[in-house]
């Protein structure tokens, strides 16, 4: 079987060509060589960050071409298209094309937050729904939920883990100069409202509590993002030396892993989410971790949620003092217990294995 995955941002960084580490990124690698392992299928990316044509892991890798010549690309060449988020820069091009595409075209919608606001285009979807799968990561986030009110079919298939990643031996404290107790490790790339300037209101107000603890702050370069840099130094333009910060940046995935293991709490503090994979990569780790009350956080256990009422008009959080007062106090009590940290720990699931639910997707392409 010949599979087209289609995306903004494609993985398996490499200077020569581009690519991205990321959430999104790694579910579409695992999706990739999972296909590849155990169907022998073909699999060919296209993305928007790629800068030249390139093979890597036995997959090809292709600059993502604009509007007509990308569809001239997939109409005949394929017998399944997946399109990683509804947010693609050509999604509109596709769905008005669809007519001149061979194969259906499956959606993982993350969010469908395109759809939501392209009137026009929804209606060409719903028109044109037996050319379509469409894909939500759970049954109880906001894009489901938009599937069921607009009479959509739509399927649920969740992320996973590549759980042989979790046996890892790199030491991360000695490696990165680490002698403070306690690591609360936050692992998100620098994209709008992914909450990072928060680390900074967290990590002040615990020092006035505490002074056994510093803050890991992991990312990735994205080239092909121009406000990244921004978001990147508006946090670190915030921060006072009040507490240890590490700002990590490009680090192997090895040492993300080694991160995950050698720390205490997990801490997410995004403002909006679909499925958020670093919470289930937290769960594989054994690590305990606490959220805002965003995505499908609610169905996942291990962690503790910090519920968050008001949310601005793209539908973000916007947490007040109150809340991150809370936040700051449950890292403190769970810092201060270590029968509460390992209870709160999960063995992972089967459900959460990536052999697993790359089951779902061939099942999905081949009927």
């Amino acid at each position: 079987m010949k599979i087209c995955i289609i995306c903004n941002f494609g993985p398996f960084p490499n200077p020569y060509y581009g690519g991205s580490i990321g959430g999104s990124e790694n579910v579409i690698k695992n999706i990739s060589e999972i296909l590849i392992k155990q169907y022998n299928c073909n699999i060919d990316i296209y993305a928007h960050n790629y800068k030249r044509t390139s093979v890597y892991n036995n997959i090809n890798l292709f600059p993502c071409p604009q509007e007509n010549k990308l569809i001239d690309k997939i109409a005949h060449n394929y017998d399944n298209i997946l399109i990683y988020s509804d947010s693609f820069w050509n999604m509109s091009s596709i769905i008005k094309h669809i007519d001149k595409i061979d194969c259906k075209v499956s959606i993982c919608l993350v969010g469908a937050y395109f759809l939501q606001s392209h009137f026009d285009i929804l209606k060409l979807l719903k028109q044109n729904i037996n050319k379509f799968n469409l894909i939500t990561h759970s049954s109880i986030t906001p894009d489901y939920q938009w599937c069921i009110d607009n009479d959509l079919p739509v399927i649920v298939i969740p992320n996973g883990v590549d759980l042989s990643e979790f046996n890892n031996s790199i030491i991360f404290r000695e490696k990165n100069y680490i002698n403070k107790k306690f690591i609360l490790c936050s692992i998100s790339n620098f994209f709008y409202g992914k909450g990072q300037p928060y680390l900074i209101d967290i990590g002040s107000k615990l020092s006035k509590l505490r002074d056994d603890f510093c803050i890991v702050s992991i990312s990735s370069t994205i080239k092909d993002y121009p406000y990244e840099k921004l978001f990147l130094k508006r946090t670190k333009d915030k921060y006072k030396n009040d507490f240890p910060l590490y700002f990590l940046r490009d680090i192997p995935r090895e040492d993300v892993i080694s991160a995950l293991l050698s720390s205490d709490l997990f801490i997410f503090t995004s403002l909006k989410e679909v499925a958020p994979l670093v919470i289930i990569e937290s769960i594989a780790s054994g690590l305990p971790w606490i959220s805002f009350n965003v995505g499908n956080v609610k169905e996942l256990d291990g962690g503790v949620i910090i519920n968050c009422d008001i949310k601005d008009n793209k539908g973000y959080l916007s947490p007040s003092l109150k809340n991150i007062d809370n936040y700051v106090d449950t890292i403190n009590k769970l810092l201060n217990d270590e029968t509460k940290r390992q209870q709160l720990v999960v063995k992972t699931e089967d459900k959460f294995s990536w052999d697993n639910i790359v089951d779902k997707y061939y099942e999905l392409f081949t009927n």
